[in-house]
């Protein structure tokens, strides 16, 4: 009985901290695949909008500045120790009155490079300039690494791409 309390208190603490990393709200949490990564660039394919992605082997777009790996690692680091999902959904499709949709071109707090988008996840978003009323903390709140925070960004980016 005593064990079942002590786990029942772990999960508990861990819905808490994605609630406050978002401000509050529902977890949607989603696991993330382990999809395998080619490290070797094919030729640049340009995007509806114009913005140059690289093809890898196997047809995976990797934005310009990034690689494959960096791509996978932050789509883990999305799922899981960002708390990402928390608020923009575990496909990215945003939650409603938290997290914007990350699947579409619309950028607010960024252009949409890829230099822009670290900036927002590495700065956050304050309550009064967010589309939703909520902030999103410096690196979710979560306190990922710099390396982190960049391959979060590229995987983001291929949300809004039609990759991944």
């Amino acid at each position: 009985m005593l064990r079942r309390r002590s786990l029942m208190a772990v999960a508990a603490l861990i819905g808490l901290a994605g609630f406050v990393a978002c401000g509050g709200g529902e977890a949607n949490q989603q696991q993330a695949a382990e999809e395998p990564a080619s490290s070797e660039m094919a030729k640049p394919a340009m995007t509806e909008e114009g913005s140059e992605m690289q093809q890898q082997e196997g047809g995976q777009d990797v934005p310009e500045g990034a690689t494959a790996e960096m791509v996978a690692q932050g789509k883990e680091v999305y799922a899981g120790a960002g708390l990402c999902y928390v608020c923009h959904g575990g496909d990215g499709a945003g939650m409603p009155g938290l997290g914007a949709n990350l699947n579409d071109d619309d950028w607010t707090h960024s252009d949409g490079s890829l230099d822009g988008i670290v900036q927002t996840i590495r700065n956050g978003v304050d309550a009064g300039k967010s589309t939703s009323g909520t902030a999103m903390p410096p690196k979710g709140g979560s306190g990922i690494t710099d390396d982190q925070v960049k391959a979060v960004a590229a995987y983001v980016l291929t949300l809004s791409k039609g990759g991944s």
